[in-house]
């Protein structure tokens, strides 16, 4: 009897505590909505945040390649331009992009970039926007570690002579001549006298490769004799540098024997654009026209401080 009695009681005690749920329901059902409505806007200002970061670090590093070619410009509206072609989307989307800040100090600038992202639900609870923010740093070198796709080096005289005769600025084409013999003495840019003030061939990374690869500061095998090598640096590897900027090493010391093992010091890398060659007995003969260039590198190539000859390069930094 006792567990029939039991069992009766049981379905009027299940629905009270239906109610009672039901109750609660209603009452958590209120701010259970704000949490999910707060939860996607945040998630909107998480998306735009990271959209923003990107659009920061073009506009860095667009800004740090103008003033690493010689002339920063109106980096407002460089940074802005930037912004707008990396962050456009955000606009549509309810954000407000805001004039970006550029602040620059030596070799490094720094933009600052935000936007005010509208909110769906967050406006119930009094929140109508949120001003979302994003900085990045980017700096500009000279080139300290480089590629040479010709095995050519000058010294620091025969630069200071092709610079004097076509200043960096020129673009005019021609041939490249040489003014500064291999014999002759050159006085380096900390004043020391060395032999071998011309240029030279450099030895490759390997016999089957027609490039050098270097950095400021190493000691590279060079040799001033005129013994070009086609099986290295064929025509079709010497086409496929027409029209684009070589980067070649200049050297302000050379140690060794003249006949052999002879070596240079990489001092820094100039640039020469490439407009043609004509293949001759020994070395070709080079046209173009020595220039100045900026390349957009993931990190810096060297912690070395390389002096500017033309070539340079352009990263982002870590935010501190």
């Amino acid at each position: 009897m006792r567990s029939l009695s039991f069992r009766r009681a049981a379905p009027a005690r299940l629905a009270g505590e239906r109610g009672a749920v039901a109750v609660m329901v209603a009452l958590l059902f209120v701010p259970l909505l704000g949490c999910g409505a707060i939860a996607v806007d945040v998630a909107s200002l998480y998306a735009d945040r990271e959209q923003l970061q990107t659009a920061a670090d073009a506009a860095a590093i667009a800004v740090a390649l103008d003033c690493a070619g010689g002339a920063c410009g109106n980096t407002t509206a460089t940074a802005t331009t930037a912004l707008i072609a990396n962050a456009g989307a955000a606009d549509t989307a309810g954000a407000t992009l805001r004039t970006p800040s550029v602040s620059i100090s030596g070799q490094t600038v720094t933009v600052t970039v935000s936007a005010d992202q509208s909110h769906w639900f967050a406006p119930v609870l009094g929140v109508d926007s949120t001003r979302v923010t994003a900085t990045s740093t980017a700096r500009w070198t000279a080139t300290s570690k480089a590629v040479a796709q010709l095995p050519l080096a000058l010294s620091w005289c025969e630069y200071k002579q092709q610079v004097a005769q076509y200043p960096l600025t020129s673009t005019t084409p021609h041939r490249l001549s040489w003014v500064t013999g291999w014999l002759g003495l050159c006085t380096g840019p900390d004043g020391n006298l060395f032999l071998g003030g011309g240029h030279a061939l450099t030895d490759t990374d390997s016999a089957g490769v027609c490039r050098t690869t270097s950095s400021v500061g190493d000691s590279i095998g060079i040799s001033p004799v005129s013994n070009w090598q086609p099986s290295r640096c064929t025509k079709a590897h010497l086409d496929g540098l027409i029209g684009t900027d070589v980067q070649i090493p200049v050297y302000d010391d050379v140690t060794g024997w003249l006949l052999s093992g002879l070596r240079a010091h990489v001092y820094g890398y100039a640039l020469f654009h490439l407009t043609g060659y004509t293949l001759t007995t020994g070395e070709p003969v080079f046209y173009g026209y020595f220039t100045r260039g900026v390349q957009e590198s993931g990190a810096p190539s060297s912690t070395t401080t390389a002096p500017y000859l033309g070539a340079g390069s352009v990263h982002l930094t870590t935010q501190g």
